[in-house]
């Protein structure tokens, strides 16, 4: 399979002049550490390795002051022997390289031999060059599980074998700037197809099952901020990995999709599409991405409050346990709720179908639902009369809700009296200013503060989960 150089092109990077030495031919073994180990692996990219040196630098400089013990394998002398001593007994591993994943443009099928791993030097005497053909190896899935065979490719056999790696228990795999491993993939053409979806998620499953079947966490990101990774995975050895992942610069909640892992029991695989300024022309990709057990901790232990281990910072924690409770919802995904999600329309006919209990349809009124996990509540909620879409035979199930509209889905659902009373200010000659009146009567609101109902802002599925509370709850 032809595989060509793969680098995440910067728009604007700091270039730190000084260079990093080789790596100390002893390193501090585990038991001599006095806390956590952090490996920072730094692979060949050519001219943009000694920027990427600099990245490892500041991870250390932020490991260092949480208390841990740091090593590094850095290009020109990151082959796998240094490499694989590096992480062994490492409790939180950091890679900025050449990524390699699936799907690719390359070919139809996975080769986990050299994807889903790292780019590293053959020897150490080619400095940063990071030809695939003579100077860099991808040491992949199969190198880093040990599982390499005579049928796989001879690089790897060469100079990714002797495996597994023996990082610490339950450690934290962070990939920095690496394509492929937050989901996005290489796009050095505006012309070039976008990431779809689908994509992400394989990519982001694919990339973590090596690193989850060895006991770990994955978490990648092209945001530049593996320093803050690791000094709260460091420093917040009772925090769950959802939350670590939340704190993290690059996390959307309007866009976070969570879906089971397909390779490994109980792991979840999060993506989210957003913008950074700068790469891929300012169009939006998946550059943050999150795969393990979100209620899981550095230190081993779960967080798991009821029924969603998400919920314990939000404030309307109660509202959700009583959707939970009152069968409304069970969530996004095992065990999370995903309370500063957006809601989309198709979520909207659920929470309402269920919580008002609606009879079937067996009218199919709508074209764009077919398929939808929503379509039946969706049928549910415009047989009732609460909906007649987003435009004639078209409901847009997948289109986010703004408060001004749920204030006219709930109004709809209720039957509210018309209300005489202005409750807001920033309402008016909206369309839907007579439902939020309604709505603000009934109590089911009190607007955004200030006289403001903030009819624009999207909903969260926190916030749904109050609104419909103080509607039907009490």
């Amino acid at each position: 399979m032809h595989l060509r150089a793969r680098v995440l092109a910067l728009s604007a990077v700091l270039v730190v002049a000084a260079s990093v030495g080789a790596v100390p031919a002893k390193r501090p073994q585990p038991a001599a550490a006095a806390g956590p180990k952090v490996a920072i692996i730094v692979g060949p990219v050519g001219g943009l390795t000694s920027t990427y040196r600099s990245y490892g630098n500041e991870v250390a400089t932020a490991a260092t002051a949480a208390g841990a013990t740091v090593v590094k394998a850095y290009s020109p002398n990151a082959t796998w022997a240094n490499v694989r001593s590096a992480v062994n007994g490492a409790n939180v591993i950091v890679y900025f390289g050449h990524g390699n994943g699936f799907p690719n443009p390359y070919g139809s099928v996975e080769l986990t031999d050299r994807t889903n791993g790292w780019g590293l030097n053959r020897t150490t005497t080619n400095g940063d060059g990071d030809s695939w053909s003579s100077t860099l190896a991808y040491c992949g899935e199969k190198a880093l599980l040990g599982t390499l065979t005579s049928s796989d490719g001879a690089v790897q056999r060469q100079y990714c074998a002797g495996g597994p790696i023996t990082p610490a228990p339950n450690f934290t795999m962070v990939y920095a700037q690496a394509h492929y491993a937050p989901g996005f993939g290489e796009r050095y053409n505006q012309s070039d197809p976008l990431t779809t979806l689908g994509e992400a998620r394989a990519r982001v499953r694919h990339y973590s099952t090596p690193i989850l079947r060895l006991g770990g966490t994955f978490i990648a990101t092209a945001y530049g901020d593996a320093d803050e990774i690791v000094a709260r995975v460091i420093g917040q050895q009772s925090t769950a990995f959802g939350h670590i992942f939340q704190a993290g610069r690059g996390f959307s909640p309007s866009t976070l999709d969570i879906t089971s892992h397909a390779d490994v029991a109980g792991a979840q695989v999060w993506v989210q599409r957003t913008t950074i300024s700068g790469f891929h022309f300012g169009e939006p990709d998946y550059w943050y991405a999150f795969a393990g057990n979100p209620a899981r901790t550095p230190s081993g232990g779960t967080v798991v409050v009821g029924p969603f281990w998400d919920i314990s910072a939000s404030p309307f924690q109660s509202d959700i346990l009583w959707l939970y409770q009152s069968g409304i919802s069970n969530g996004c995904a095992t065990g999370a709720f995903c309370p500063r999600a957006a809601v989309t329309r198709g979520q909207m006919a659920s929470f309402i179908a269920r919580a008002l209990n609606l009879p079937a349809s067996a009218t199919d009124w709508f074209a764009d639902d077919n398929g939808s996990p929503y379509e039946a509540d969706i049928n549910r909620v415009a047989e009732a009369g609460i909906t007649n879409g987003c435009a004639p035979g078209t409901y847009c199930p997948g289109q986010t809700v703004r408060r001004d509209q749920m204030a006219s889905f709930l109004n709809r659902a209720l039957g509210l009296p018309a209300s005489p009373t202005n409750w807001f200010v920033d309402d008016d000659g909206n369309f839907h200013e007579p439902a939020i009146n309604s709505v603000a009567d009934d109590g089911v609101t009190n607007g955004c503060g200030g006289a403001n109902y903030c009819p624009a802002s999207t909903v969260t599925r926190e916030q749904m989960a109050a609104f419909l509370h103080r509607a039907i709850g009490g």
